[in-house]
């Protein structure tokens, strides 16, 4: 192979590691929020059960609501949010 050619094939192969470098950049930003969302979950569900434990031992909802006690209504949805149905 030619000298020309071999310094073609290295610069192809140095911008094609820069875009790997990038792509694994964005695979682990993705797992990381993948794994952040479900420690939130894990999160939400222990806080949910300490709340219920907490009203089964007495307090009541309008004392924890004052705590931060989490809404057991499901949150409206925003007006530009449409439905599955809607979009048909």
């Amino acid at each position: 192979m030619s000298d020309a050619a071999t310094r073609i094939l290295e610069q192809l192969q140095a911008q094609n590691d820069l875009r790997m470098q990038a792509a694994n950049d964005i695979a682990q930003a993705v797992a990381d929020r993948v794994e952040a969302e479900q420690q939130l979950e894990q999160a939400k569900a222990a806080e949910k059960q300490a709340f219920t434990a907490a009203l089964k031992k007495g307090w009541t909802q309008t004392e924890l609501n004052k705590i931060g006690a989490p809404s057991r209504r499901r949150p409206r949805k925003k007006a530009n949010e449409t439905t599955p149905a809607a979009e048909s």
